[in-house]
């Protein structure tokens, strides 16, 4: 269990040491290094930091208060009510960003910072109720009991009970939004309107697309993995950078209260409302197809079932890790995180100087989205690993049972009903993934979200529409699909 937990480690950091050769022997030599310092460099920075602020600020202000409301009782349906915050978080990138155009562009110029900001709080909110929701859920019912026998009112609850709960989980979510938004690509590449809005991620892929200047790549790449870095290991220091997606437990439920009604109303109707206004959008005109999207459906496909796989593989060997220290973390969640377009651009940049750029794309893409999607399934994998070592590691090792048969006959039953979910969540973040193949793929390479991103590009929206309620289809399959496995083997 030791040497696969070992393997699995040793995988991501080679992958971080060959990117960093890759951003240090660059091909190409631009200009002098002081050259790229000037107003230009400053912009990308401010904007990058402004917006990633502002997202995280804004997320964490609206999900507070309706997470508390909602966490005040256990109600009939709330697992329901909790998938559709975890699939707003899972849902790829595009969809959003086209639901946010279909539902608000008659309302403002939606491509510009106040577009970019409103996609990321769909992103983010659902994902920063969940936390809250969950640490709120994590109070002891006889807590909550003993402050009903001294009187306390809802507020006195708040103030003594929840407050301090949820400013332990105020930092981390603050700080995993505002990295996932400092890291944003597609929504800033398409809901950035011109070069105002640009930030280090965009800047890295128009330096390396458009410009082919690998030198600026690399200043934007260094600049950005700094910051996060930084941020990263400021939150390292006692926080865990975790996600909660793990699957809804049993409890006794009652009615929604009548505060929890409203506030269930509101979520749904604002949640809900650019996905039907996507949907009226993709169905306002007859179909009208592209003569690439077979290709495109089979090679997304293709790659997303190959990195979900590598991400499977990577997280059952990394949930036998014994070890807990802060590098463990950030190898298991740091990734998340992290700027996968620095990671992207440095082994581009070395296959480029190797000249097989072109030739192992599709191993690049694999390879790089199943680093991304490893640490969302890493958690409920880990979790029941160690429950069962707990409970089982005396006896094997009284047993003397081998490695194989602790894994055969103590961790795959305890496993095979997580699996095919944990698949199928590593293939729904990938296949909806534009940006490692935007920037690594060639003219000829073609997948659903650069076929919409295409669409968008040349102002078919109809069209990019419709190819996003494909991929919408794609992905609601898959999830229906995991869920039928699940309860097979959960019953098996």
């Amino acid at each position: 269990m030791k040497t696969a937990a070992f393997f699995a480690t040793l995988i991501i950091i080679t992958t971080l040491v060959l990117a960093g050769v890759g951003l240090y022997f660059h091909p190409g030599g631009g200009y002098g290094w002081m050259s790229y310092v000037d107003p230009w460099l400053m912009q990308i920075v401010r904007f990058s930091i402004w917006q990633a602020a502002l997202s995280a600020f804004f997320a964490v202000l609206i999900a507070l208060p309706l997470a508390w409301c909602l966490a005040g009782q256990a109600f009939h349906g709330q697992w329901l009510v909790k998938g559709l915050l975890n699939l707003f978080f899972i849902m790829p990138v595009l969809t959003i960003i086209l639901g946010v155009v279909a539902a608000f562009s008659d309302w403002f110029n939606v491509f510009s910072l106040e577009g970019i900001l409103l996609a990321h709080l769909y992103l983010n909110v659902p994902y920063a109720m969940r936390i809250f929701w969950e640490r709120l859920s994590r109070i002891a019912e006889r807590e909550r009991q003993l402050g009903r026998t001294l009187g306390f009112s809802r507020w006195h609850q708040f103030i003594w009970l929840e407050w301090p709960v949820l400013r332990q989980a105020l930092k981390p979510v603050f700080t995993m939004i505002f990295l996932l938004c400092f890291s944003s690509f597609t929504i800033v590449l398409t809901l950035g309107g011109g070069p105002a809005n640009t930030n280090l991620e965009v800047a890295i892929y128009q330096a390396l697309k458009f410009d082919f200047d690998p030198q600026a790549g690399v200043l934007y790449a260094v600049i950005h993995a700094l910051i996060a870095f930084g941020l990263m290991w400021f939150l390292g220091r006692r926080q865990s950078l975790s996600l909660e997606l793990d699957r809804e437990k049993a409890q006794r439920t009652l009615a929604p209260s009548r505060q929890q009604g409203i506030v269930l109303a509101l979520l749904l109707a604002l949640l809900l409302y650019p996905l039907l206004a996507l949907l009226l959008h993709g169905l306002s005109a007859p179909w009208q197809g592209s003569q690439r999207l077979t290709q495109a459906i089979v090679t997304s496909l293709m790659l997303a079932f190959g990195s979900g796989s590598f991400a499977l593989l990577l997280a059952l060997l990394r949930s036998f890790s014994r070890n807990d220290n802060r590098i463990m973390r950030f190898l298991d969640f740091g990734l998340l995180v992290m700027p996968i377009m620095v990671i992207t651009t440095g082994l581009f940049l070395l296959a480029l100087r190797l000249n097989i750029a072109f030739k192992i794309t599709g191993l690049l893409i694999i390879w790089l989205n199943g680093l991304m999607a490893m640490p969302l399934i890493v958690s409920p994998l880990a979790s029941r690993v160690k429950v069962f070592r707990a409970r089982y590691d005396h006896l094997a090792l009284s047993l003397d049972m081998s490695s194989w048969a602790q894994f055969r006959l103590i961790y795959w039953p305890a496993l095979r009903a997580t699996l095919p979910w944990c698949l199928t969540l590593a293939i729904v973040l990938s296949v909806g993934d534009l940006g490692i193949a935007a920037l690594i793929g060639s003219a000829q390479f073609v997948t659903l979200p650069i076929l919409i991103y295409q669409a968008m590009g040349s102002y078919q929206m109809v069209l990019a529409s419709q190819l996003t309620l494909v991929l919408l289809l794609i992905c609601g399959a898959l999830l229906v699909a995991a869920e039928w496995f699940s309860e097979r083997n959960r019953h098996a």
